[in-house]
């Protein structure tokens, strides 16, 4: 069964779509790269939900695509490769650029093209804007570009913290502000209108098997009955979103944001790693312990003990939450539980 076939999560994307006015793009097309990750799908997913633009996923692998989008109406596939060089057939009216590495251990394992998706891939869909007149280009960064910081109050944009230049996992950092500034040079020398999001931790059902951040790690495992590992305290603070919001938030950036503008995508609710992870256990009865991490799993840990984001300015263009953080959680189980029970009945799911 097709994500998008389930009934909870169609009911989220509706009830989500409803609380939001997306009359902009009515007719419109939209380009996303990265379309097949977490966040680039979940919108996709919306805009479906919408039905009245053409979207168009930016990918490496089709195969995947068709178990993902495969027969969906007004959804189609562009090969493409953050990495490679950009051919496009036609100019989308949007581009959303999300592609990259977006899981720790890559940053680690593979710096280079985690510089280079970032910096070279948006470098590639500024050029295309520019020469072809597309109406808007967002690029989706991340609150890791904020850095270390002391205090307990939640990141704003245009205040900054300390970034180790020095440790190999900064390269995921790095690149997101270089592809930032990339995105405002663009925007101040050759007049191409620009936006950026700064997501916050994402969560929901659109994650990949693959995806080793905490949040999607403990949702595969605790629908599949495994108990919750903890490698510290968890009194880490983030600002954890269900995905289908975060869709929400950044489409509003796209059709409301203002030129060359940054804004911060996350929950208006704080929550700290533990209190994440217990609620994972909960909704799934599973139980959630401590042990101590790795050499490994102590490299890509996320450096800010407090990443939460103040989301104040995405919301003066008309955003609200539509799902509270405990709710995101209990529904990314309950729809993760049927379509693992398809699996177990002959069906595949997108790994």
């Amino acid at each position: 069964m097709k994500l998008l076939n389930v009934h909870q999560y169609k009911a989220d994307l509706k009830r989500a779509a409803e609380n939001a006015n997306f009359n902009e793009l009515d007719g419109r097309s939209v380009f996303i790269t990265g379309g097949l990750g977490l966040i680039g799908s979940s919108i996709a997913d919306m805009l479906v939900t919408y039905g009245k633009t053409n979207v168009y996923i930016g990918a490496r692998n089709e195969q995947e695509f068709f178990q993902r989008f495969g027969g969906v109406d007004k959804v189609g596939f562009i090969p493409y490769d953050a990495l490679g060089e950009l051919k496009l057939d036609f100019t989308p009216d949007y581009i959303i650029h999300g592609a990259g590495p977006a899981s720790p251990e890559l940053y680690t394992a593979m710096p280079t093209e985690t510089l280079l998706s970032n910096f070279g891939g948006v470098h590639e869909l500024l050029k295309l804007a520019k020469e072809n007149g597309v109406k808007r280009l967002l690029y989706i960064s991340s609150s890791e570009v904020y850095g270390k910081k002391l205090t307990d109050e939640p990141f704003i944009e245009g205040k900054y913290g300390d970034v180790d230049i020095d440790s190999i996992r900064s390269s995921y950092i790095i690149g997101k502000r270089s592809a930032e500034m990339l995105c405002k040079a663009y925007s101040s020398e050759y007049d191409v209108d620009t936006v950026i999001v700064r997501p916050g931790h994402i969560f929901g059902p659109a994650a990949r098997r693959r995806d080793k951040r905490i949040s999607s790690d403990f949702a595969f495992k605790a629908v599949g009955g495994e108990n919750l590992e903890m490698k510290s305290a968890g009194t880490q603070k983030r600002s954890y979103c269900y995905s289908v919001d975060c869709a929400v938030q950044i489409l509003t950036v796209l059709i409301r944001g203002e030129k060359g503008q940054a804004y911060n995508i996350g929950h208006d609710e704080i929550t700290t790693v533990r209190e994440m992870a217990a609620m994972f256990a909960a909704a799934a009865g599973v139980e959630l312990t401590v042990a101590e991490p790795t050499e490994a799993e102590l490299k890509a840990f996320n450096p800010m003990n407090n990443s939460a984001l103040d989301n104040s300015r995405v919301r003066k263009l008309g955003y609200t939450d539509t799902f509270s953080v405990e709710e995101g959680i209990r529904h990314t189980v309950d729809i993760l539980r049927e379509m693992t029970g398809d699996e177990q009945n002959g069906y595949t799911r997108f790994v």
